[in-house]
């Protein structure tokens, strides 16, 4: 199994090379007819759903376009919308489905709820599923079968959704295409450099004891992928948090072995306040690896281990961020007396509620 998983790690830079193609003249005619809609108020509403790490995919999509667009936009653990509020699935509203499969239960109950959604976007890994059959506008990342813990199809819809969510804030195909070609060759890069750090990352941050991922904006839906990844792949405890919510109660918890990983994102508006986190972790006695673009966390490695990674679109970054940890569960699991990325209790696709 963890042959499968390790290749399926690095085929992930040509999986995102390949989503240039997706930039067409058809998509962005599609995605301008639904910014259109949104101006002139037949949109009043976008809703973005998805489970596990498909709906960690979406959170910075999530705050991007609660800033660039006119209307409210919301995000939405599929099961409690469908169980819960299926009555938000109204007229009006653009609903925006992430799922790897298209395929997990929950996804395929709400396709079964007729709520008379203005538009329906998909966002999957194959053309031909349940998702896709239902969206009006349909993407597939065709980044090939997967049979482990997800690595490829994750990064591959996140900067499949990143490309959707930029062509409806406006932006033009042609950048977007090059913002893909340099992410390709940075996690390409990465990857080749990883291999020698994984046996000091697993001895700084142990395999015994719980790890507490943390992260801001958009590197906060790393810090829950990465705790699902860990969680799956390695059978280790975990809890991931937000900046803010780490001090609210979980700093309690910080003490001699304490150990966390803190992405430090690329938001210069935040940064201050990580690298402030990052120094009482270790002021109360733990210590936090830090993974963090070059030069956005000078300091850090005072306070623990820095792990430091290329400058790419600030919206692309999560991809880069997950490498290092999906790379980690090897060494963590076969520590653990685990297969990494073996199912035990589980499967690749979730079928029950």
């Amino acid at each position: 199994m963890s042959q499968s998983y390790l290749a399926e790690i690095a085929e992930q830079p040509a999986a995102i090379r390949k989503l240039a193609g997706l930039l067409t003249p058809r998509l962005a005619a599609e995605v301008q007819a639904i910014r259109s809609a949104i101006g002139r108020g037949e949109i009043g509403h976008v809703l973005i759903t998805g489970m596990g790490g498909s709906l960690f995919s979406a959170y910075g999509t999530w705050l991007r376009l609660s800033e660039g667009l006119s209307v409210p936009v919301s995000l939405w653990d599929t099961s409690e919308l469908i169980q819960q509020t299926p009555g938000v699935l109204r007229k009006g509203t653009l609903i925006i489905a992430v799922s790897q499969s298209g395929e997990s239960v929950e996804l395929r109950r709400m396709t079964e709820i007729e709520g008379g959604a203005a538009a329906r976007v998909a966002v999957t890994n194959t053309p031909d599923n349940t998702l896709s059959r239902w969206a009006s506008l349909a993407l597939a990342t065709e980044a090939g079968p997967e049979q482990t813990v997800s690595t490829k199809t994750y990064t591959a819809g996140l900067a499949a959704l990143y490309l959707f969510e930029q062509l409806l804030l406006g932006r033009d195909s042609e950048a977007l295409a090059g913002e893909i070609e340099a992410l390709a060759d940075a996690a390409g890069n990465v990857l080749a450099d990883l291999p020698a750090r994984l046996d000091a990352m697993l001895a700084f941050l142990g395999h015994e004891r719980p790890l507490t991922f943390i992260g801001r904006g958009g590197s906060y839906g790393s810090a829950m992928m990465a705790a699902l990844v860990t969680a799956e792949a390695a059978k280790a405890p975990t809890q991931a948090l937000s900046g803010g919510q780490f001090r609210h109660g979980p700093l309690e918890l910080v003490r001699e072995g304490f150990r966390s990983v803190f992405f430090m994102g690329g938001e210069a508006a935040t940064r201050d306040l990580n690298m402030r986190t990052v120094a009482d972790i270790h002021r109360f006695g733990g210590a936090s690896l830090t993974i963090a673009p070059e030069g956005a966390a000078d300091g850090a490695a005072d306070a623990g281990m820095l792990l430091t990674l290329p400058a790419v679109a600030e919206g692309l970054l999560p991809v880069l961020e997950i490498l290092p940890i999906q790379l980690l569960m090897v060494p963590m699991a076969i520590a653990r007396g685990y297969e990494p990325a073996k199912f035990l209790n589980g499967s690749k696709v979730t079928v029950i509620e």
